[in-house]
């Protein structure tokens, strides 16, 4: 089954927060115990650079420069996803929770770019669940 399409808005310095529900066809959440995930937003589809790149680990952002080289100069920040999680951070089955901290937004370039999310389960296999444009608006206010 191709990914699903969601375009997702974000702002500049401020914290970013967005949960997603995976069910059966029922309703029933799956349960995501034993699943991995990463989520990488880069400028195009052909940049090698990436802007931000969570894990269940965490969050990694570009400081100042705003892009990293994935797995090599990125700043380590707050956040990441978390699964069987609820958008107020309590226990859902299903739920997948993708946080950024205000920090991490702050260094990442506005305009709009790209991503997607892949979850991965047990037996190593890949699923992209959604992808789409990652559009971030400029900060005025600086804190």
């Amino acid at each position: 089954m191709p990914a699903g399409r969601y375009d997702i808005y974000a702002d500049q310095g401020s914290t970013f927060k967005i949960h997603l529900q995976y069910n059966y066809s029922g309703g029933t959440g799956i349960d995501l115990s034993n699943f991995t995930g990463a989520m990488q937003v880069r400028r195009s589809y052909k940049d090698p650079d990436v802007i931000l790149f969570l894990t269940e680990n965490g969050v990694t952002g570009g400081g100042i420069t705003g892009e990293f080289t994935a797995g090599m100069d990125g700043v380590l920040g707050v956040g990441g996803i978390s699964f069987n999680t609820a958008i107020d951070g309590t226990g859902k089955t299903g739920g997948m929770l993708i946080k950024i901290d205000s920090n991490t937004m702050k260094n990442a370039p506005y305009g709009k770019h790209f991503y997607d999310f892949e979850i991965i389960n047990s037996v190593g296999e890949i699923m992209r669940l959604i992808e789409g444009t990652f559009e971030i608006s400029r900060e005025i206010t600086k804190t």
